[in-house]
């Protein structure tokens, strides 16, 4: 997969964030998006994910020379941001077959025991604890775990580390690392050093030109 921003400008009334954008986002890497607060990143990582639209250009998917849109490119995608919630009232292992179901995906009990192992969470009492419950490092695994069973073709994560310990951002590297070598491509928004330095490019939002 891969998403050209062509001429891109987001305005509104008392604010221009984006002006005349245009760059190349190409699979096989880790692109990360890095700026001052208030420079716009969860707003670009929205754009890629076709969630908002530009107020002129485009923001274009392509799977080969074949261009997604609606349905099509969100079956490519999978998020995660600060903005996703799991339902409280439901365990760890229920809101991960539910999002999945909400996919349109059946997880079995292998790949769900798989899953839960690439996220570190290994305590058969934290996967039937219930999510209101979950410590928010905890509750960031099952929500990365959720983001996994997906098996996107483009990864989009907006401060993907964040609550976690060391181990745990270890964890999100090393997964995306490996995802971007089986093909994917891995967009995500950060500060953190350590995934600054596992990216393969880096935009900072800070030099892009804006109108004022």
């Amino acid at each position: 997969m891969e998403i050209i921003f062509e001429n891109v400008s987001l305005s509104f009334p008392d604010k221009t964030i984006f002006s005349s954008l245009n760059i190349n986002l190409s699979p096989g890497k880790i692109i990360q998006v890095v700026g001052e607060n208030g420079s716009g990143k969860s707003t670009f990582l929205n754009l890629a994910a076709h969630l908002i639209r530009p107020t002129s250009g485009k923001v274009m998917a392509f799977c080969g020379k074949k261009e997604l849109n609606g349905e099509a490119y969100r079956k490519k995608i999978a998020m995660l941001s600060p903005n996703m919630q799991l339902y409280d009232n439901l365990t760890a292992k229920e809101n991960l077959k539910f999002f999945s179901k909400l996919r349109g995906e059946s997880l079995d009990c292998n790949e769900i025991a798989k899953l839960w192992e690439r996220v570190g969470l290994r305590e058969e009492n934290v996967r039937h604890k219930y999510a209101g419950k979950l410590s928010t490092g905890m509750s960031q695994r099952v929500k990365f775990a959720v983001f996994l069973a997906a098996k996107a073709d483009v990864w989009i994560l907006d401060e993907p580390s964040a609550n976690l310990d060391d181990k745990g951002r270890s964890m999100i590297i090393k997964e995306t690392k490996k995802a971007t070598q089986n093909g994917a491509l891995a967009l995500w928004a950060t500060n953190d050093e350590r995934e600054r330095n596992a990216a393969d490019e880096i935009i900072d939002l800070s030099n892009i030109d804006r109108v004022s």
